[in-house]
Protein backbone atom coordinates (compact mmCIF):
# COMPACT_ATOMS: atom_id res chain seq x y z
CA UNK A 1 0.00 0.00 0.00
CA UNK A 2 1.15 3.25 -1.20
CA UNK A 3 1.69 6.50 1.28
CA UNK A 4 -1.21 8.03 0.94
CA UNK A 5 0.37 11.27 0.93
CA UNK A 6 3.13 10.88 -1.34
CA UNK A 7 0.95 12.01 -4.49
CA UNK A 8 -1.35 13.42 -5.51
CA UNK A 9 -5.08 12.26 -5.52
CA UNK A 10 -6.83 10.64 -8.34
CA UNK A 11 -9.16 11.77 -10.36
CA UNK A 12 -11.44 8.62 -12.43
CA UNK A 13 -12.80 10.40 -15.85
CA UNK A 14 -15.69 8.90 -17.37
CA UNK A 15 -16.24 10.16 -20.74
CA UNK A 16 -19.60 10.05 -22.03
CA UNK A 17 -22.32 12.12 -20.52
CA UNK A 18 -19.16 13.64 -18.69
CA UNK A 19 -16.99 14.75 -21.19
CA UNK A 20 -19.07 13.95 -24.30
CA UNK A 21 -22.15 15.71 -23.35
CA UNK A 22 -24.05 13.03 -25.56
CA UNK A 23 -27.48 14.44 -24.94
CA UNK A 24 -25.95 18.14 -25.57
CA UNK A 25 -28.31 20.76 -24.56
CA UNK A 26 -26.46 24.35 -25.64
CA UNK A 27 -28.92 26.14 -23.44
CA UNK A 28 -27.61 24.43 -20.76
CA UNK A 29 -24.21 23.88 -21.34
CA UNK A 30 -21.13 25.59 -19.38
CA UNK A 31 -18.76 25.66 -22.08
CA UNK A 32 -19.11 27.92 -25.05
CA UNK A 33 -16.81 25.55 -27.51
CA UNK A 34 -18.62 22.21 -27.60
CA UNK A 35 -18.17 20.54 -30.85
CA UNK A 36 -19.19 17.75 -32.82
CA UNK A 37 -16.91 14.86 -33.66
CA UNK A 38 -17.44 11.68 -35.96
CA UNK A 39 -14.57 9.09 -34.67
CA UNK A 40 -14.32 5.69 -35.99
CA UNK A 41 -13.65 2.89 -33.52
CA UNK A 42 -11.98 -0.27 -34.89
CA UNK A 43 -11.48 -2.88 -32.18
CA UNK A 44 -9.03 -5.27 -34.29
CA UNK A 45 -11.37 -8.15 -34.60
CA UNK A 46 -13.02 -6.79 -37.73
CA UNK A 47 -15.88 -4.85 -35.67
CA UNK A 48 -16.24 -1.23 -36.37
CA UNK A 49 -18.33 1.72 -35.32
CA UNK A 50 -18.63 5.00 -36.06
CA UNK A 51 -19.44 7.29 -33.11
CA UNK A 52 -20.48 11.19 -32.63
CA UNK A 53 -19.03 12.63 -29.54
CA UNK A 54 -20.12 16.33 -28.57
CA UNK A 55 -16.59 17.56 -26.21
CA UNK A 56 -14.99 21.00 -25.11
CA UNK A 57 -11.65 21.60 -25.60
CA UNK A 58 -11.57 24.34 -22.92
CA UNK A 59 -13.56 21.69 -20.52
CA UNK A 60 -10.45 19.20 -21.11
CA UNK A 61 -7.63 21.20 -20.55
CA UNK A 62 -8.69 22.00 -17.42
CA UNK A 63 -9.19 18.97 -15.96
CA UNK A 64 -5.55 18.41 -17.46
CA UNK A 65 -4.87 21.35 -15.53
CA UNK A 66 -5.95 19.86 -12.27
CA UNK A 67 -3.39 18.81 -9.48
CA UNK A 68 -4.45 15.19 -9.70
CA UNK A 69 -3.42 12.06 -11.59
CA UNK A 70 -6.38 11.71 -14.05
CA UNK A 71 -6.92 7.70 -14.57
CA UNK A 72 -9.52 7.38 -17.25
CA UNK A 73 -12.91 4.94 -15.78
CA UNK A 74 -14.23 4.52 -18.71
CA UNK A 75 -16.05 1.87 -21.47
CA UNK A 76 -13.85 3.49 -23.90
CA UNK A 77 -10.91 2.02 -21.88
CA UNK A 78 -7.89 2.73 -24.21
CA UNK A 79 -9.68 4.84 -27.03
CA UNK A 80 -10.23 7.67 -24.56
CA UNK A 81 -6.80 7.65 -24.13
CA UNK A 82 -5.76 7.79 -28.05
CA UNK A 83 -9.26 9.08 -29.52
CA UNK A 84 -10.71 11.58 -26.54
CA UNK A 85 -7.71 12.89 -25.48
CA UNK A 86 -6.80 14.67 -28.21
CA UNK A 87 -9.60 16.29 -29.22
CA UNK A 88 -10.54 17.43 -25.95
CA UNK A 89 -6.91 18.72 -25.20
CA UNK A 90 -6.56 16.26 -22.15
CA UNK A 91 -3.02 15.20 -21.66
CA UNK A 92 -2.09 11.17 -23.18
CA UNK A 93 -0.76 8.35 -21.67
CA UNK A 94 -2.76 8.49 -18.43
CA UNK A 95 -3.74 5.30 -17.26
CA UNK A 96 -6.55 3.13 -18.05
CA UNK A 97 -8.47 1.05 -15.76
CA UNK A 98 -9.93 -2.03 -17.92
CA UNK A 99 -12.88 -4.10 -17.35
CA UNK A 100 -11.55 -7.75 -16.45
CA UNK A 101 -12.16 -10.16 -19.22
CA UNK A 102 -13.51 -12.64 -16.54
CA UNK A 103 -16.55 -10.33 -15.88
CA UNK A 104 -20.01 -10.94 -17.55
CA UNK A 105 -20.83 -7.06 -16.89
CA UNK A 106 -21.36 -5.57 -20.35
CA UNK A 107 -22.66 -1.66 -19.10
CA UNK A 108 -20.28 0.36 -17.29
CA UNK A 109 -21.30 -1.23 -13.76
CA UNK A 110 -17.46 -2.96 -14.13
CA UNK A 111 -16.12 0.46 -13.39
CA UNK A 112 -17.32 0.48 -9.77
CA UNK A 113 -14.68 -2.85 -9.06
CA UNK A 114 -11.91 -1.52 -10.66
CA UNK A 115 -12.15 2.10 -8.84
CA UNK A 116 -12.38 -0.22 -5.67
CA UNK A 117 -9.78 -2.08 -6.75
CA UNK A 118 -7.89 0.95 -7.20
CA UNK A 119 -8.63 2.96 -4.11
CA UNK A 120 -8.09 0.20 -1.99
CA UNK A 121 -4.23 -0.65 -3.18
CA UNK A 122 -3.43 3.06 -3.06
CA UNK A 123 -5.53 4.51 -0.52
CA UNK A 124 -5.10 8.07 -1.80
CA UNK A 125 -7.70 10.79 -2.20
CA UNK A 126 -9.86 10.54 -4.98
CA UNK A 127 -12.72 12.34 -7.55
CA UNK A 128 -14.56 9.81 -9.19
CA UNK A 129 -16.59 11.77 -12.04
CA UNK A 130 -19.23 9.46 -14.06
CA UNK A 131 -22.93 10.01 -15.13
CA UNK A 132 -23.90 6.80 -14.04
CA UNK A 133 -22.21 6.80 -10.23
CA UNK A 134 -25.38 6.52 -8.36
CA UNK A 135 -26.18 3.65 -10.16
CA UNK A 136 -23.28 1.50 -9.34
CA UNK A 137 -23.85 -0.99 -6.48
CA UNK A 138 -22.34 -4.15 -5.64
CA UNK A 139 -24.90 -5.93 -4.04
CA UNK A 140 -26.41 -3.87 -1.10
CA UNK A 141 -23.79 -0.81 -1.49
CA UNK A 142 -24.00 1.92 -3.32
CA UNK A 143 -20.91 3.71 -4.68
CA UNK A 144 -21.57 6.70 -2.83
CA UNK A 145 -22.11 4.23 0.47
CA UNK A 146 -18.74 2.46 -0.40
CA UNK A 147 -17.16 6.02 -0.44
CA UNK A 148 -18.28 7.69 2.20
CA UNK A 149 -17.04 4.34 4.98
CA UNK A 150 -13.69 5.50 3.22
CA UNK A 151 -10.59 6.26 5.62
CA UNK A 152 -9.65 8.71 2.69
CA UNK A 153 -11.35 12.06 1.46
CA UNK A 154 -12.85 11.22 -1.55
CA UNK A 155 -15.28 13.56 -4.06
CA UNK A 156 -18.21 11.58 -6.34
CA UNK A 157 -19.56 13.60 -8.62
CA UNK A 158 -22.63 13.11 -11.61
CA UNK A 159 -22.87 15.16 -14.21
CA UNK A 160 -25.90 15.88 -16.29
CA UNK A 161 -25.38 14.10 -19.96
CA UNK A 162 -27.01 17.05 -20.91
CA UNK A 163 -23.89 19.58 -20.29
CA UNK A 164 -20.98 17.23 -19.09
CA UNK A 165 -18.64 18.50 -16.73
CA UNK A 166 -19.99 22.07 -15.98
CA UNK A 167 -17.63 25.29 -14.45
CA UNK A 168 -19.15 24.68 -11.33
CA UNK A 169 -18.23 21.23 -11.02
CA UNK A 170 -14.70 22.15 -11.82
CA UNK A 171 -14.75 24.43 -9.15
CA UNK A 172 -16.11 21.99 -6.66
CA UNK A 173 -13.28 19.80 -7.84
CA UNK A 174 -10.59 22.41 -7.36
CA UNK A 175 -12.00 23.30 -3.67
CA UNK A 176 -11.64 19.40 -3.24
CA UNK A 177 -8.04 19.34 -4.22
CA UNK A 178 -7.01 22.60 -2.79
CA UNK A 179 -8.04 20.99 1.03
CA UNK A 180 -5.34 17.60 -0.02
CA UNK A 181 -2.55 20.45 -0.34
Amino acid sequence: MKDPGSEHPLLFLDVDGVLNAFAFDSRLASFDDFEEHEVMLDEGNGFRMILDLCLSRSMGERIGSLSAEIVWATTWEHNADSIVAPLCGLPRSLRVLTRPRSTTRMDGAWKFDEVRRVVTDEMRPFVWIDDDIDAFRLGPESARRWAAALPVQNLLLAPDPRTGITHGHLETIEDFLHRMI
